[in-house]
Formats: structure tokens, sequence, C-alpha cells
């Protein structure tokens, strides 16, 4: 990438809120396990980047849902601890037992979530769009 370009990327960066940041990334992890679903190969040299992506976006809500210093409502956090687990464990499972049937699953709590952050309706979801390609830090919820 050409250094004008990575500048103006990570000024952009800067200058999302925590909140769309998070629906980025989510968005990202959707994008790449919707890629999967389409060019479905089980062979873990395919399915390992789109499932560890989209594990390490929700190991990031995870840990920062049960920091201490975690700013959100006890039941938010309780939500969001429980489906990063189910997220995490749904990943895993894929990896070990591939199943492409299994990815829409994924892909719509990534996109409804994302749409949640965006202050979108679930009817919205449709429209969402993966971020251009480019660098794009993964960011905690707090």
């Amino acid at each position: 990438m050409q250094p004008g370009i990575q500048a103006y990327a990570k000024t952009q960066i800067q200058a999302l809120s925590q909140r769309e940041l998070e629906a980025r990334a989510l968005l990202k992890a959707a994008s790449k396990l919707q890629w999967l679903k389409e060019n479905w190969d089980p062979s873990v040299t395919v399915i390992e980047d789109p499932l560890s992506h989209n594990r390490k976006v929700w190991a990031i809500f995870l840990a920062s849902a049960t920091e201490p210093d975690c700013t959100l409502p006890p039941d938010a956090r309780k939500n969001i601890i429980g489906l990063a687990r189910f997220v995490i464990n749904q990943c895993m499972k894929i990896l070990f037992e591939p199943d492409v049937t299994k990815l829409d699953l994924l892909i719509e709590i990534n996109q409804h979530i994302a749409a949640g952050l965006r202050g979108s309706t679930g009817s919205d979801v449709a429209n969402l769009s993966a971020p251009a390609p480019g660098p794009e830090p993964l960011a905690a919820t707090g």
C-alpha cells in the first residue's frame, strides 16, 4: 500500500467511533465467513483463516466484557459473554467438524450485532456492507 493511502486509512480509523469500529470488525468477519460459504472447501487450510478471524473478534468482545472496569450494564455484559462463548465454540466445532450449513448462523449473528452497534434495525441487515479492505484494528467494547 502506498504511504499516502496508509496515512489516510490510519486517519480514517482514528476518526471512527468505538461502536463503528466494532461494527466494522464484525462485518469484516462476516464477509470472510460469507466468502468461505460461497467457496466452500472443508480443508483446514481454507477454513482456518475466516474462522480464526471471527474467533479473534469475539475473543476481544469476551475479554472486554469480562474486565472488572467494563461499563456495560450487567445484563448486557452477561449477554455478550454468553454470545461470545457460543460463537467461539461454534467456530471451533466447524474447524474440527467442517459443515458449511453452520456458517449461516455465525454470519447472521455478526451482521445483527453490527446493525445494533450502528443503531440500525434488523431489517437493515441486508444493506450492511463490510468495510473496504485495508488496515483495521480490532476494537474492544467498554
